[in-house]
């Protein structure tokens, strides 16, 4: 049986291994430039995979930065792999002041580089994920700057917990979320770590799945109130997870982060999660092949993803008055609050 499943793996990783698609479509609409009511704007800037910086003011929020990026024949199971440090410090951006890193699931592309980043980089971050995010790398982060949120997460049907950074001028709540299969419905990498590892894994498929999660990001003013609301996904999600449950608030969601990344592996997304977020803005998050890639250079988009399949039911599916966009590697966008 353990014969057959890595046959079936290996097939899949091989079929994984082909050309990625050129990229041949517009990047979409561009967010506004201007400031916004509080006088400050909504900047987000994109990292690469599921990474971004997020920033009003002087608060940040990251989530999950990736740049080892390693190639694709070096993933495989019992391949060593290692983060770059090197390349983390050429092109991690300034985020010494970063209050929280968000993680929405535990693979390698999403969190092997985030202990270094914690380390060096945001040294006053606390890191929020899953128990097993938590757990793969209790080894080398201080159990003290880690929360897992399996308990606390909100679903479709209820709200969860928010939890607030130390400054209390941003909160974030995770979302019960459902990774996407890689292909013909069969997951990679899945599992998850119910104790704490002594070291982290040494292979891609020691970084396992854990629960996935989605996140809301909630930027605030003097008054605790919601000034931006960000929604965050690092994974396309079937229909009824990652969904955004009824808040008492009445906040609109500003912006929305989703992942074209396996979205044909699930029913209908990307409609479920934008109709559900009716965001003003949508990004659109690990788009890019990321396999070998050089981050400062050209991208294509991710293999066996339809990016012009995609872009049209993203488009057909979009609320009256709603933009996106597909940002560029280390680009920073900005927002306003004001309505469209």
């Amino acid at each position: 049986m353990k014969f057959a499943v890595l046959t079936v793996s290996m097939t899949g990783l091989l079929l994984l291994s082909g050309c990625a698609s050129p990229l041949r479509i517009a990047t979409g609409d561009q967010p506004d430039t201007d400031t916004g009511k509080n006088g400050t704007t909504l900047d987000i800037q994109y990292l690469g995979v599921g990474g971004h910086r997020l920033q009003v003011g002087d608060e940040i929020i990251l989530t999950a930065p990736s740049f080892t990026n390693p190639n694709f024949l070096l993933t495989g199971p019992f391949m060593p792999l290692r983060s770059d440090h090197q390349r983390i410090d050429e092109l991690m951006p300034e985020s010494a002041a970063a209050q929280m890193l968000l993680v929405g699931h535990a693979h390698y592309d999403h969190l092997l580089d985030v202990p270094h980043v914690l380390l060096k980089h945001a040294p006053e971050a606390h890191l929020y994920g899953s128990q097993t995010t938590i757990n793969t790398v209790s080894g080398v982060i201080p159990a003290a700057r880690m929360t897992a949120l399996d308990t606390s997460m909100g679903s479709r049907e209820q709200p969860g917990q928010w939890h607030y950074s130390r400054s209390g001028r941003s909160r974030i709540m995770g979302l019960k979320s459902f990774y996407a299969p890689h292909f013909m419905g069969i997951k990679l990498m899945q599992g998850r770590y119910d104790e704490p590892q002594k070291k982290l894994p040494w292979h891609s498929f020691g970084w396992k799945e854990g629960q996935t999660l989605a996140y809301l990001i909630d930027f605030l003013d003097e008054q605790q109130q919601p000034v931006y609301r960000v929604f965050y996904q690092d994974s396309a999600s079937a229909e009824t997870d990652g969904v955004v449950p009824e808040l008492a608030d009445g906040k609109d969601i500003d912006v929305a982060i989703i992942c074209p990344a396996s979205f044909a592996q699930v029913e209908q997304y990307p409609e479920s999660i934008i109709h559900n977020t009716r965001a003003r803005h949508f990004i659109l998050g690990h788009w890019e092949d990321f396999f070998g890639n050089d981050p400062r250079g050209q991208q294509k988009f991710v293999r066996a993803a339809d990016q012009e399949a995609f872009i049209e039911r993203l488009s057909a599916a979009l609320p009256e008055h709603s933009l996106w966009t597909l940002p560029q590697l280390f680009r920073t966008y900005h927002f306003t609050s004001q309505e469209p």
